[in-house]
């Protein structure tokens, strides 16, 4: 029976509480085969519109009950709430560009970036070891996907190819990289491509926010798509043209994004116990 628990989390590095939230499929059982997992930031997004900022969540719950129910494929889903304060912060491996960001001077002096290595750190050990540890999980790494929208795109970006030992699959949703352009290019570009990956890369037509404006995010989407393209990496992209900044589009993406990793590690794993006859 599907469930979605909760509990709270010091993200240790930076000696902050988090909440976690699990979900568990409708066959989730504590034995037998592990399940594969899709790690995911913004949580307090990812299920009940009751707590999201603009009334809507991706219904990430939703999405995945109807998978299961049409192909009895499914999935644990983990999703760690965001700091309100020091969202950007922990979601930036880098300082901001005072001189290419817009709306410098709105942000929070204690907002403005370079947490994102201490918190990657943590997100990628010490989180799933716990989740690992707790639920039955499939370790291995083409079970394992990382996902987020917006600023929550670019850390997942950064988590995906940093360790890319973790994470086979990346879900990069209306990915942010304005916040110092010129730190994720070069990043993306000096990683080394070490492990074969997929990533889903989607982007709305009317993406203009606070933030970006002038199909800026559209343009940057496209860029980074064809920059992991060029590594040994599978990249999906996808464009809607009448779809803003929103919960609602993400969900919508959202369920491909997932049913195409089920798909894979379905068809991966079928193989792997073929090669072991």
């Amino acid at each position: 029976m599907l469930k979605i628990e909760s509990f709270e989390m010091e993200i240790t590095p930076l000696k902050r509480t988090r909440k976690v939230w699990v979900y568990l499929p409708d066959n989730y059982d504590e034995k037998g085969d592990g399940f594969p997992v899709i790690y995911m930031h913004d949580g307090q997004n990812l299920f009940y519109d009751e707590l999201t900022a603009y009334g809507t969540a991706w219904h990430v719950d939703r999405c995945l009950d109807d998978i299961y129910a049409k192909t009895g494929k499914s999935c644990i889903v983990v999703g760690v709430e965001c700091s309100g304060e020091r969202r950007l912060s922990e979601y930036s491996p880098w300082k901001i560009n005072a001189l290419a960001f817009k709306e410098k001077r709105t942000i929070a002096k204690h907002d403005r970036g370079g947490d994102g290595r201490e918190f990657s750190q943590w997100f990628a050990t010490t989180l799933k070891l716990y989740i690992d540890e707790h639920y039955n999980t499939d370790t291995r790494r083409f079970a394992t996907a990382v996902a987020g929208s917006s600023m929550g795109g670019l850390i997942s970006c950064y988590l995906g190819l940093h360790y890319q030992q973790v994470y086979e699959t990346m879900g990069l949703f209306s990915t942010y990289t304005e916040f110092n352009q010129a730190a994720f290019d070069r990043f993306v570009r000096k990683t080394a491509q070490t492990q074969p990956q997929h990533a889903f890369i989607y982007c709305g037509g009317k993406e203009g926010d606070d933030f970006t404006t002038n199909g800026r995010m559209l343009r940057n989407s496209c860029k980074l798509y064809k920059t992991l393209s060029k590594r040994n990496l599978h990249c999906e992209l996808v464009l809607n043209s009448d779809l803003p900044h929103y919960e609602a589009a993400w969900e919508i993406y959202f369920y491909k994004f997932a049913q195409d990793f089920l798909n894979r590690y379905y068809e991966t794993s079928l193989q792997n116990q073929r090669a072991d006859i």
